[in-house]
């Protein structure tokens, strides 16, 4: 074996210590249908600003579920790269008042979202949602601390990685009513259990118990044109590997 071909564009779960001691190259699949995942996020703000969660799971109380429109709210994104800036054109698009934090202002975003500190972020997005790599600096992120600075009643969206989400300090905030709702695509130590069944990870039995919370098993991604695009990728990745001993889409070790 020469190749480990890694059919994502994130790649948290590579061992490169081992992929290294091998002398194996590591690509991945840089980019894909930005769409797939962006219009999922919209899907899961809109969802989370009308109570879906609670009412999928028969919280049918017409008072506690009303729902809230994008024009009365706003929404704070964190990370502006591919898919960040099309859920941001998206809800602007929709009426929604888009305010921001990323690494980089986003040019084609000008006039579209307000960036912000992160302080100011977390304190003042009615729905948050991340859109940032899962690094030893993005893990735990949204910590306790970060909870208890969060608005009040404010929702969280998460299609990026379950690992930058604190998920006992989140299921915290969401039980003690400092959230009021979650959409959650990913989870932490999902990929232990893709195997066994996306259920029978702990952390996904906890939150499902919770009435204003719903879980998908890591799908934002996961349509025709995607997955086509993924699977094109990994294998002229593999192929560049074997006809030319390179590929652009390289890992550095």
């Amino acid at each position: 074996m020469k190749q480990l071909s890694i059919k994502s564009t994130g790649v948290d779960g590579v061992r490169f210590d081992w992929a290294q001691k091998h002398q194996l190259t590591v690509t991945n699949v840089p980019s894909y249908s930005p769409t797939s995942v962006g219009h999922y996020t919209v899907m899961s703000i809109l969802m989370a600003l009308r109570n879906i969660p609670a009412m999928i799971k028969g919280k049918l109380d017409r008072r506690s579920v009303i729902g809230r429109e994008l024009q009365d709210v706003t929404v704070g994104l964190l990370g502006t790269g591919r898919i960040g800036a099309l859920v941001a054109e998206a809800i602007y698009h929709m009426g929604g008042h888009v305010i921001a934090t990323s690494r980089s202002e986003n040019p084609r975003l000008k006039g579209i979202v307000e960036y912000v500190s992160f302080e100011t972020l977390i304190a003042a997005s009615d729905v948050l949602s991340i859109h940032i790599p899962l690094t030893k600096a993005s893990e735990g992120l949204f910590s306790a601390s970060v909870f208890a600075q969060m608005k009040p009643g404010s929702c969280l969206v998460n299609t990026a990685r379950g690992g930058i989400v604190d998920t006992d300090a989140l299921i915290a905030a969401l039980a003690q009513g400092r959230l009021s709702g979650a959409v959650l695509d990913a989870i932490a130590n999902e990929e232990r259990y893709f195997s066994v069944g996306w259920d029978q990870n702990p952390y996904y039995q906890q939150l499902n118990q919770l009435p204003n919370v719903l879980l998908t098993p890591h799908i934002a991604y996961y349509t025709q044109l995607a997955v086509q695009e993924i699977a094109e990728t990994a294998l002229n990745n593999a192929r560049d590997i074997l006809l030319e001993g390179q590929s652009a889409n390289t890992i550095a070790l």
